[in-house]
């Protein structure tokens, strides 16, 4: 386990599935992200882990690309899909540590598809946790790529949430996107700071890169930012300890879609970066 820690915040990352265990405002001893359960062992037990070389689902766990079907591998965490990729299932190395961040690495290559180094970076600044994602393609054959970061944010009974967007996509069987819809049912509309409630799994576009965690009973207030244009919000229950609010630069099957929208083609050598804070009020 690493420890990251400063007057304000403090961090507890492990370099399998490079998953964070714990995050933890010092001044107030109130936990940011859900502390993980100390028997867990999966990354998904965790607070937070990232998702790549892709985020989420793929329709029929296949898609076409250059001529070809391009087959995903079966992920040993759901039966159906290659889920949030394999980074957050494999062990990463650390390559260096200072008193504000440290930063890990990892390659993996996945047969006839994937090949590519990534590094990791986590900090403290004063109040604010951030997270650096880069991932760089090293096989000869372009391939495109998408990224994620997939926070367990702590919740309380009243904790409200809040942030801008243009639409969203229900959701549909094995948890695929149906016809993205620019008109929000109240219950998801969180664009008015509301305390969410039920099952919610569902991807928004034209987020604003911005949305805010208010809990009035604790006066907790948290700010999540990262540039891109897809946010996925998860919760299981009204009753669950955690909502995830997760940026990511592509939408759920990107890859099926004619335009690729938010995946990075890349080719040998280059790269694409994902970068995300949590401001801790």
């Amino acid at each position: 386990m690493i420890e990251l820690a400063n007057e304000t915040l403090s961090l507890q990352v492990r370099l399998q599935g490079a998953a964070i265990l714990k995050l933890t405002d010092r001044r107030s001893g109130s936990e940011i992200l859900r502390p993980t359960p100390a028997a867990a062992t999966a990354s998904g037990d965790c607070a937070l882990f990232p998702m790549l070389p892709l985020a989420n689902r793929v329709s029929g766990n296949a898609f076409h690309w250059q001529g070809r079907v391009c087959q995903l591998p079966a992920s040993p965490v759901d039966e159906r899909f290659f889920l949030h990729g394999d980074g957050w299932l494999l062990p990463w190395r650390q390559l260096e540590k200072t008193a504000n961040y440290v930063t890990l690495v990892l390659e993996s290559r996945v047969e006839a598809l994937y090949h590519y180094r990534a590094l990791l970076t986590y900090g403290l600044w004063d109040n604010v946790f951030s997270a650096t994602l880069q991932v760089t393609h090293l096989a000869e054959i372009p391939f495109p790529y998408g990224l994620g970061f997939h926070p367990f944010f702590a919740r309380q009974p009243d904790t409200r949430i809040q942030f801008d967007c243009e639409g969203y996509w229900p959701e549909c069987q094995h948890h695929l996107p149906g016809r993205w819809q620019s008109s929000l049912p109240a219950e998801l509309d969180f664009q008015i700071a509301q305390t969410p409630q039920g099952w919610i799994n569902n991807a928004f576009s034209g987020w604003s890169g911005q949305a805010q965690l208010s809990t009035p009973s604790t006066g907790q207030r948290i700010t999540l930012l990262s540039q891109t244009p897809y946010l996925m919000v998860y919760q299981p229950a009204s009753q669950a300890d955690f909502i995830c609010l997760e940026p990511q630069t592509h939408p759920v099957d990107a890859h099926n879609h004619p335009q690729l929208p938010g995946l990075r083609v890349l080719g040998a050598g280059e790269s694409v970066t994902l970068a995300m804070r949590i401001l801790c009020h």
